[in-house]
């Protein structure tokens, strides 16, 4: 796991600097941890936190914003001088021993929600608005504990990397196309680009062959709607 974290950091480093090459010295921790609860609002409207109307769950769309969230996290781990990433893999574990500054009464919350067998999108946004809270605290091992829960619950750690593999190409895609610029279409054939993603994360076995699929895919795309 620990070398595909570190293959993680990698990318993140390049993406980052294909949008800003000397982006540590341009962004603040702040603007990532603004980026992360921004993005916990965006995973929970994913679920159905809406008491007066009948919504159903999209896990594919959660877990892709769980993605995401784990892009700012990486980056903030990044700007760390002695990075650490310790609280991340005792919330993947369900570590709760020898945790700073994590309240008990917030693990106690989380265990008694599994213990009452309560459904797992409550669980989901309970552990969604944790990592929102810490980073709005601007609490590092808060976001990275809290972070690593909701994976575990979710889906898991291989899955995340599939994931964030495929939206960091994804992401690479949309600068070179001018996502930055404001020129890039996310919406190509009535399908916005996440879940054409999706749809080739299911097809393929190995990274190289996402990114080769992926490209291709998007490539055809963009000639097609501009035929």
């Amino acid at each position: 796991m620990k070398e595909k974290i570190n293959e993680c950091l990698k990318l993140q480093d390049e993406l980052n600097k294909k949008i800003d090459v000397n982006w540590k010295n341009i962004r603040t921790k702040e603007d990532f941890f603004r980026a992360i609860w921004l993005e916990c609002a965006e995973s929970v409207e994913s679920l159905p936190w809406k008491w007066w109307k009948k919504i159903e769950p999209d896990i594919e769309n959660l877990e892709i914003e769980l993605a995401d969230i784990f892009h700012f996290v990486l980056s903030l781990v990044l700007m760390e001088r002695s990075p650490d990433l310790s609280y991340f893999y005792k919330g993947l574990n369900k570590d709760f021993s020898d945790l700073k500054d994590i309240e008990g009464n917030y693990i106690n919350h989380y265990l008694a929600l599994k213990y009452k067998e309560e459904e797992n999108t409550k669980i989901y946004i309970y552990l969604i608005e944790r990592i929102a809270e810490k980073a709005l605290r601007q609490d590092l091992n808060g976001v990275l504990f809290f972070f690593g829960i909701a994976v575990s619950e979710v889906f898991d750690f291989d899955k995340l990397y599939l994931l964030y593999i495929g939206k960091n190409i994804l992401n690479h895609i949309r600068q070179e196309k001018g996502y930055k610029s404001g020129n890039y279409q996310k919406v190509i054939g009535g399908l916005e680009d996440n879940k054409y993603l999706l749809k080739v994360i299911k097809e393929v076995n190995s990274k190289d062959e996402l990114e080769e699929k992926l490209r291709n895919i998007f490539n055809n795309l963009e000639v097609n709607n501009n035929a």
